[in-house]
């Protein structure tokens, strides 16, 4: 070891006594410094990969109905190729939400662009491998109802605000997953209306509130003087008239088989 020297710290911090040895004379002091300098570099900033905006205008072109226009039935095409089921795979939905499409059943070809360049993809084979995460069942809350209310407002016919019970009914399974306990029932709710019976995007977007607050079918949480739509609000009386049949329906044949054991031969 070298003789002991007295070494002063830049930024007014105290002298340090150190050994010193030829050609070297760091302080622990001074050590500390040279970390918070290196600590402080730049780092430099992530580049995204580029995409091939021509080969997203191919694959646009490739399922396009008609110029500058996927409809349904080129977006189905598109789910054929990606080895989707275009009537039940909730991922397809996502995709067409995660381009922003604007218009009911249908993709331009500014939405289709925009859209593929900020996922970073160019191919069949990145489209097909970048479904997985689109599945709907990974948002959160927030998200999950921004697409919700997408899947009303895509699955609209025309001009037309509402949608025709046949197609809730095909839909709302698909879309709301397993947030809801109440699907099934509020469909068989939904079969016994009106054939005319149609649902408002209010209604739609309040069923999926309604299963977050009411998650049980024992519909604890309901309050009957809340502010639901009137179609929830007959949804849970006519349940509950089903369920109170059901359960004396139980209880009578519980009893008669009762009655029967005891009878005497």
């Amino acid at each position: 070891a070298g003789p002991i020297v007295r070494v002063r710290a830049s930024g007014g911090r105290r002298s340090a006594l150190v050994f010193a040895s030829p050609g070297r004379c760091v302080s622990a002091a001074m050590r500390r410094g040279l970390g918070r300098s290196s600590s402080k570099a730049k780092k430099e900033p992530v580049v995204p990969p580029k995409v091939n905006t021509a080969a997203i205008k191919e694959l646009f072109a490739r399922w396009a109905d008609e110029p500058g226009l996927m409809t349904m039935d080129g977006i189905s095409r598109m789910a054929e190729d990606l080895h989707m089921d275009p009537a039940t795979d909730v991922k397809l939905l996502a995709l067409c939400w995660k381009l922003k499409a604007k218009k009911p059943s249908q993709i331009d070809s500014e939405e289709w662009e925009a859209g593929l360049e900020a996922l970073r993809i160019d191919s069949l084979e990145k489209l097909e491998a970048s479904l997985p995460a689109l599945d709907p069942r990974d948002l959160d809350k927030r998200a999950f109802r921004e697409f919700f209310k997408f899947v009303f407002l895509f699955s609209r016919e025309g001009t037309h605000r509402t949608l025709e019970k046949d197609i809730v009914h095909a839909l709302l399974p698909i879309a709301i997953g397993e947030r809801s306990a109440h699907t099934v029932p509020f469909l068989d709710f939904l079969d016994a209306t009106p054939p005319a019976t149609r649902v408002t995007l209010d209604q739609w977007c309040s069923f999926l509130e309604f299963s977050d607050k009411v998650p049980k079918l024992d519909f604890a949480g309901y309050e009957e003087d809340g502010a639901w739509p009137l179609l929830l609000d007959e949804y849970v009386e006519a349940t509950k008239k089903k369920q109170a049949a059901s359960s004396a329906g139980e209880a009578a044949a519980a009893s008669s088989s009762s009655s029967s054991g005891k009878a005497k031969p």
